[in-house]
């Protein structure tokens, strides 16, 4: 099987990935949407520490991705943060777009941060930390959550890799996202073939790996985020619940 990395001069990345900037309709059909519930544990190094939550979906017009995490038993003593993230994008007339990123705990007000996205006006604006900013728009713009639907068209598509606009932070930098084969890992007892890809971003020491079942390719089984020479934080999927 021979892979490609994607010519952005010749065809862009919005006008290819269903990710956030869709033009052809054909994307829409090869890389469906269907909501789910997911719950995983949340290890670091050795230590499980916590439980989190992903789920995918639609909200009026819209579809969210939504994280959430929590710490569990003693370690909840000590761990009072109860950090979620959500990201919004629409999908009218085959056309996906990213709208709105927050991130914040449930136990700080002061943690709350916004990213609004105008396409027409190409521009986003950003509240972080009280301060608020505009940052320019020059193409689909990924982030933590969304990047699932960049690795699967990536699958779709038998591409190797894919740089992109990220937002980390309240700014737009670039993210280097590469298909490293497959790897067996265990889920709930099972020995499972993966799909994994591992993520850069510019200025930054986080390496961030993904692992996807081919047939799933929009619920990640285990994320890997490693900063510099520090443990791991993983998510290991336990169970997932598809909606209708």
């Amino acid at each position: 099987m021979n892979r490609s990395r994607l010519n952005s001069r010749s065809i862009s990345i919005p006008s290819l990935l269903l990710a956030l900037c869709l033009c052809l309709p054909a994307f829409a059909e090869e890389v469906p949407l269907r909501a789910y519930t997911a719950s995983y544990n949340l290890h670091r190094g050795s230590l499980h520490i916590g439980m989190a939550e992903i789920s995918l979906e639609p909200v009026e017009q819209l579809w969210r991705w939504r994280l959430t995490t929590r710490a569990r038993g003693i370690y909840s003593l000590f761990i009072h943060k109860k950090p979620y993230s959500e990201t919004t994008f629409s999908r009218v007339h085959d056309d996906v777009r990213l709208q709105k990123i927050v991130i914040g705990d449930e136990k700080d007000k002061d943690e709350y941060e916004s990213a609004s996205f105008n396409w027409e006006a190409g521009r986003m604006k950003v509240l972080r930390k009280g301060k608020r900013d505009k940052v320019k728009l020059a193409a689909g713009v990924y982030d933590y959550q969304s990047i699932h639907l960049l690795t699967a068209a990536m699958q779709r598509h038998q591409l190797d890799e894919e740089t992109v606009d990220f937002y980390r932070k309240g700014k737009l930098v670039k993210s280097r996202l590469v298909y490293r084969g497959e790897e067996t890992i265990d889920i709930g007892g099972r020995q499972i073939e993966a799909k994994v890809f591992m993520q850069t971003l510019d200025g930054s020491d986080n390496v961030i790996r993904y692992f996807y079942d081919a047939d799933k390719p929009l619920l990640p089984l285990l994320i890997e985020n490693r900063d510099g020479d520090d443990s791991p934080n993983i998510l290991r999927l336990r169970e997932v619940n598809w909606h209708l």
